[in-house]
């Protein structure tokens, strides 16, 4: 019977494939899928990455453009993500071999959006990945008032329990609520979409309690605010470039009518809320579980750094420091990625990995006033708690953050760009360039 529904979902599958590459505007929908499967974790055919087979798929659709200005970062890119992945030869504690293989082929996606994209697939992109993460937090939303069969994680830290959405923790919801509050915050949307959009996000990035989110996302305002400081103070002569601001003071509106009604139903949720906050700025206390789990794994993956030999003990090594500190040298570990991506890369390839760490750190840091660099330096600061390096999102938004130069913005904001076909309705994404 498996074998049945198995086959019928395979068939399935190839026809949408068909039906879709036939379509007109086939090329727009890819690239929308190509950005919504960067919002999934783990999506996986032969241990391949979805991301990474709709890229190869995409590459073939024609009308793609030819950034060559672009393609001199994939020089640096390839040559830092071979030689990180070549510690998967020369390592003693390779866990998955096969890690180094998934990293290739998402940097091989990540070159192929670099190469073809146009700026309106960018922004196919960009939406097909608010969908997916609005779609997992309107899920979390949905566990939380009990309208989807699924357990809540950990009541004892929220009372009300940490919902998952389609993800397999709450820390995944959390980052990927954050990278839709980001989204939808910044791109041009109809004031009803901001609303919608912003809110289901912001509810459960709160709701999850996701803690790395948290300071990743006050991590990455504090950012853009100096980049913006920056900016001015060097050019004091130039114009201010504005972002869509419709919708904004309304999304804001609703986001605070939404906390007064949950902190007043649920009382209980706001002494929640102020413990999670108070366990970031604090020490770390002996019933905080993820805290102390996160200190003992650091601990554990410094004291292996200190026997790391220039090549690192392979890619995947960090994977043998389980959650709570533990080391496995032998047979193979469940995990193969540390928690904190910049410590396990080190101790996977020591100053093998220092090239592609430095390399993800500049272009975040370099396109830090376009929306794909935002999201970039998001996921990074993320990373250091909940490693998102090796899913397709972070490679997506490589890609994306290099072929983003300066935004540009539509004056005044109704007016759409010649690029963009005029459309209406709460959903219309509109009026946001993405140059390449």
């Amino acid at each position: 019977m498996e074998a049945l529904y198995l086959g019928l979902g395979s068939a399935a599958g190839l026809l949408a494939l068909v039906a879709l590459l036939t379509h007109p505007e086939r090329r727009t929908a890819l690239s929308f899928l190509l950005g919504a499967s960067a919002g999934l974790v783990g999506v996986q055919v032969f241990r391949i990455h979805l991301f990474t087979i709709l890229a190869v798929i995409w590459l073939f659709i024609p009308q793609g453009a030819g950034n060559r200005r672009s393609a001199k970062f994939l020089v640096p890119l390839c040559f830092s993500a071979v030689l990180f992945a070549s510690t998967a030869l020369l390592g003693d504690l390779v866990n998955s071999a096969t890690l180094a293989l998934q990293l290739l082929g998402l940097v091989a996606s990540a070159g192929i959006v670099v190469l073809r994209s146009s700026r309106d697939d960018a922004k196919a992109m960009l939406w097909g990945l608010l969908v997916m993460s609005t779609i997992g937090s309107a899920v979390g939303l949905l566990q939380v008032f009990k309208l989807v069969p699924s357990d809540l994680w950990h009541l004892q830290i929220s009372a009300i329990g940490r919902p998952t959405g389609i993800y397999p923790e709450p820390d995944w919801l959390g980052m990927y609520a954050g990278v839709g509050v980001i989204l939808s915050w910044r791109v041009a949307l109809s004031r009803a979409g901001k609303v919608i959009f912003s809110l289901t996000n912001f509810m459960v990035l709160v709701l999850a309690m996701a803690r790395a989110s948290w300071v990743a996302l006050v991590g990455t305002l504090a950012l853009v605010l100096c980049a913006a400081v920056v900016h001015r103070l060097s050019h004091a002569a130039s114009p201010k470039m504005k972002g869509p601001r419709r919708g904004r003071l309304a999304a804001v509106g609703a986001a605070v009518l939404a906390s007064t009604i949950a902190l007043t139903a649920v009382p209980q949720l706001q002494e929640d809320l102020v413990r999670r906050v108070s366990t970031m700025i604090g020490t770390v206390q002996e019933d905080d579980i993820s805290g102390q789990a996160r200190i003992r794994q650091n601990d554990s993956l410094m004291t292996l750094a200190d026997s790391v030999p220039v090549y690192g003990h392979g890619i995947s090594a960090a994977g043998r420091v389980g959650a709570w500190g533990q080391f496995d040298a032998v047979g193979e570990a469940q995990n193969n990625v540390a928690s904190n991506w910049i410590l396990g890369m080190w101790v996977d390839g020591a100053w093998f990995a220092v090239p592609l760490v430095a390399f993800l750190v500049t272009l975040a840091l370099i396109r830090l006033r376009t929306i794909p660099g935002q999201l970039l330096t998001f996921c990074l600061i993320s990373s250091l708690f909940s490693n998102a390096v090796f899913f397709p999102i972070t490679w997506l938004l490589v890609a994306l953050a290099i072929t983003a130069h300066r935004r540009r913005y539509s004056a005044p904001e109704a007016a759409v760009s010649p690029a963009v076909p005029a459309a209406s309705g709460p959903f219309t994404l509109h009026a946001t360039r993405v140059q390449s």
